[in-house]
């Protein structure tokens, strides 16, 4: 395998890891199936590009995205394995392969058709996400591009349950900021208006994303839309918050406060913490009416107060 070729099918990767087939590539790296020659187990490896190995804020990106995924270990997240340096050049990370699609494909097709996710459904669907992202608040870890494209929705066949991916761009307390002057990290839909504005940011930012992700769930469409990344920008930091409660009628109108809150444009106006929004809209959709109320009711409880 020469440094100037992309790896492929039949390489080995640090004398471990043989490359089976590609099954993701973006403008950073490569990601394959691969067949851990140590262990037995087919897994999936992300490689770096060759051109970017070289740039060490890549590399540092992929090391704290592999920190973070093992100090999350036991929660949803996908599982990280190892990291290191191939004896070629090529930085990698061995992690779990999971059998599924995206929440953004699974969304998609739903929409396709005019339909939409059950309220219970949603709250099943992403309450791993809401765990995963409560233990990595309370480890100082912000995950920063929370998206249905980063939430893989496991086939029942392998298992189900939902896993969060990419924490490429995770910002670890007290680590460097990688994120150059003037640019703006995460997806344009579920952007948090202090990032938008380039003020400083906490936690809260996930709060944000992750509501408006529970939100693309329950509408249909994301809470901000636009014909140019502007458009979304002046919505987002700007505009009114959307209503739930005419898409979802079988929800109490309160529903609209969540949103209200969950999607405020001031942090200091939103709920502080992932367990505080989640556990609210749990709240409210138990105390809904129909089959998701009553699925709810016999299966999420919540904290006494």
């Amino acid at each position: 395998m020469s440094n100037d070729a992309d790896p492929k099918a039949g390489d080995l990767i640090d004398g471990r890891y043989r490359l089976e087939k590609e099954i993701g590539r973006g403008g950073h790296g490569l990601v394959f199936s691969a067949f851990d020659t140590q262990t037995n187990m087919v897994i999936a490896l992300k490689i770096l590009n060759q051109n970017v190995s070289e740039d060490p804020q890549y590399t540092v990106r992929l090391w704290r995205e592999a920190q973070s995924l093992a100090a999350l270990w036991g929660t949803s997240v996908v599982r990280v394995y190892g990291f290191g340096t191939d004896q070629n050049g090529f930085v990698y990370m061995a992690m779990e392969l999971l059998e599924g699609e995206t929440l953004a494909k699974h969304l998609t097709g739903l929409e396709m058709f005019g339909d939409r996710m059950s309220a219970f459904s949603v709250l099943e669907t992403l309450d791993p996400v809401a765990r995963a992202l409560h233990t990595a608040h309370s480890k100082g870890i912000i995950h920063r591009d929370i998206k249905p494209a980063n939430i893989i929705v496991v086939y029942p066949e392998h298992g189900g349950g939902t896993r969060l991916m990419d924490f490429g761009l995770a910002k670890v307390q007290d680590s460097m900021q990688l994120t150059q002057a003037g640019m703006v990290a995460g997806s344009p839909s579920y952007i948090a208006p202090e990032l938008w504005r380039a003020k400083p940011f906490d936690h809260r930012i996930d709060v944000y994303s992750f509501a408006a992700v529970a939100f693309r769930a329950f509408a249909g469409r994301p809470p901000f839309e636009g014909a140019s990344m502007v458009d979304i920008l002046m919505a987002a930091t700007l505009g009114e918050r959307p209503k739930l409660s005419t898409i979802r009628p079988e929800l109490p109108p309160e529903i609209d406060e969540w949103v209200k809150k969950a999607l405020a444009i001031e942090p200091d106006d939103r709920y502080p913490y992932i367990s505080t929004m989640w556990n609210e809209l749990i709240r409210i959709v138990m105390s809904s009416h129909g089959p998701s109320a009553a699925r709810a009711r016999a299966v999420f409880s919540l904290p006494t107060q």
